[in-house]
């Protein structure tokens, strides 16, 4: 991707004046303006190498010192005048000098100001930057302050022998404070200098956890852990420091008051897992027939089932299933003195289930999914391994707006019209989707493949716009990185190239980091047309055209769905 020969001396004219207002060290024009920064990151007040500069509301400052707290290693090269960053994520990007554009992980992407060394000094757009690699970035222009952020991403939580086990991931180093209050008992923990990008409350239901809240606190994140009684608990960091653990552990004991305790006639003695095509079945072994009360929780999607007056003989155990569906299957003696049994399935997706009793005694049976053979209300599309999920990835988006054309047409744009489109054509013929990104927003590349597994994907389609140095390139081409995603490529392109009148360039093996972070799923990227090519840049912002080719990625779908098992994945 090259830029347009106009923006050379755009950089050009940037560049002296900005020399000139760093060696005279005074306000500046519109155009670029020195100024004093106060730079806070991840907490830590950070003082600058030398002078920033904010150039069109965008900043540029010496990059030393500014990466460390973030996690981010960073490296310069002197003769090749060449930035190199590495996220703890593993996301690489490489700056080089006046060059308007970044490579991201292999893919050139626009900058809104190229790197510059001027006077001995290496400024950045530090901005632009750091919401590439995946952090957060505000600036109060009245205080003269740039706050860095790594951002929760993700909360999720497991049962293991040691207890609930919550999982607390960010996009850097996160740090954590813990305390608890009693009058409703809940641990707090504070996590200096991170914002939250998770949802305000999620309801757990699970153990001694009935939920928990995030918000924005003065020094960082708040987050309360709502507990249903007095815990134990230990908090340990993981990833080097990306992933905070906390491990509740068994309630502290109360006074124990005179025993009033009925022990239980039904003994369960045992949870079993069977795998079926597009769906499962857990098995409960008792020594008698049961009756369970049922009921389903969101985000993450789990099936409940309660079990009354029974003991879990081996009072606790978990499945680490993932098959698609099911995540894990988790039981318990979830309360005594009423004796209650709790299993809790969490799925990757919502799902139909009926809970009947098994053909032999003592047995109850959850049938999960294509097992229920699709009850009432519950259209189930299948395709070679079930049903179908659809995870559809807008490239871009936000602050990277991705190749732009001849005209000015931004790549972002178009390929979200075409992906929007996508989700409506998708939707009626009765299959699920998951959006990446439904706006104008900015996702960083590690959290698109995230987005997709706790949507449930099971197929993965990524739109993009091609971009060459040579204005004549054209056609449309798709990539995919494990050779199983091979034939849904193939079927795309083709499809593609039909509907949309282009020629197709074929379906090309590449390590796109979107798609080696979903290789456990059939995933492609489709380059739908060279938008540096005026004629396809015309055709890409045309609505019928758009319409065209999410027709085409339809049609390459259902082709691959209806392969034979032999020749899908």
């Amino acid at each position: 991707m090259q830029t347009s020969p106009a923006r050379g001396p755009l950089v050009s004219v940037f560049i002296v004046s900005l020399t000139f207002w760093l060696a005279c060290g005074s306000a500046g024009p519109a155009a670029g303006q020195s100024l004093p920064l106060r730079t806070i990151v991840n907490g830590l007040v950070v003082r600058l190498a030398g002078h920033a500069v904010i150039q069109n509301g965008m900043i540029m400052a010496p990059y030393q010192g500014l990466f460390e707290p973030l996690g981010i290693r960073a490296t310069w090269d002197r003769g090749e005048r060449v930035l190199s960053l590495t996220s703890p994520a593993g996301d690489q990007m490489q700056l080089r000098a006046e060059d308007p554009y970044a490579t991201v992980n292999g893919e050139r992407r626009p900058i809104p100001i190229p790197l510059v060394v001027v006077l001995d000094q290496v400024l950045v757009p530090i901005q632009w930057v750091a919401e590439t690699l995946g952090d957060s970035t505000t600036y109060d222009a009245g205080t003269g302050t740039l706050v860095i952020s790594p951002q929760i991403t993700d909360i999720s939580w497991r049962g293991t022998d040691a207890g609930l086990e919550v999982s607390i991931d960010g996009t850097g180093p996160l740090h954590a404070g813990s305390s608890i209050l009693h009058g409703p008992e809940r641990l707090v923990l504070n996590v200096a200098g991170a914002v939250p990008k998770v949802a305000e409350q999620i309801d757990v239901h699970e153990g001694p956890l009935a939920a928990i809240r995030a918000s924005r606190s003065f020094s960082g994140t708040r987050l309360v852990l709502d507990l249903a009684a007095p815990i134990q608990y230990r908090i340990t960091s993981q990833i080097p420091g990306r992933r905070i653990v906390v491990t509740l552990g068994a309630p502290a004991p109360p006074p124990a008051p005179p025993s009033t305790y009925q022990p239980s006639a039904q003994k369960i003695s045992d949870i079993l897992y069977q795998h079926m095509d597009g769906g499962g079945r857990v098995v409960v072994v008792a020594n008698r027939p049961l009756q369970a009360a049922q009921r389903t929780l969101r985000s993450p999607e789990r099936v409940v089932i309660d079990v009354e007056d029974a003991v879990f003989l081996p009072v606790k155990k978990f499945l680490d299933i993932d098959d698609g569906l099911v995540i894990q299957v988790r039981a318990a003696q979830f309360h005594s003195n009423p004796n209650i049994v709790r299993i809790v399935i969490e799925l990757s997706r919502p799902s139909p289930f009926e809970v009947r009793q098994g053909p032999a005694s003592g047995q109850l049976l959850v049938e999960l999914g294509a097992a229920v053979a699709g009850g009432p209300g519950w259209p189930v599309a299948s395709g070679p391994h079930g049903p179908v999920v659809v995870a559809v990835d807008a490239g871009h988006g936000g602050t990277d707006p991705g190749a732009i054309g001849p005209t000015g047409v931004r790549e972002k744009d178009v390929v979200l019209a075409i992906a929007q489109t996508l989700k409506r054509l998708l939707a009626r013929q009765h299959l699920d989707v998951v959006m990446i990104r439904d706006a104008d927003v900015f996702v960083p590349l590690e959290d698109r493949a995230q987005i997709a597994t706790r949507g449930g994907a099971t197929l993965f389609v990524s739109i993009h716009a091609h971009a060459s140095t040579d204005p004549n390139a054209t056609g449309t081409q798709t990539f995919y990185a494990n050779p199983m995603s091979q034939p849904l490529a193939a079927s795309v392109v083709d499809e593609v190239a039909r509907t949309s009148g282009l020629a197709t360039r074929g379906a090309s093996q590449a390590s796109f980091q979107v798609l080696v972070d979903t290789t456990r799923i059939p995933s492609i990227l489709v380059e739908t047309a060279f938008i540096t090519n005026w004629r396809e840049e015309s055709l890409l912002r045309n609505p019928s055209v758009q319409l065209a080719m999410a027709q085409g990625v339809l049609k390459g779908i259902q082709r691959y769905l209806s392969m034979p098992l032999a020749a899908a994945p």
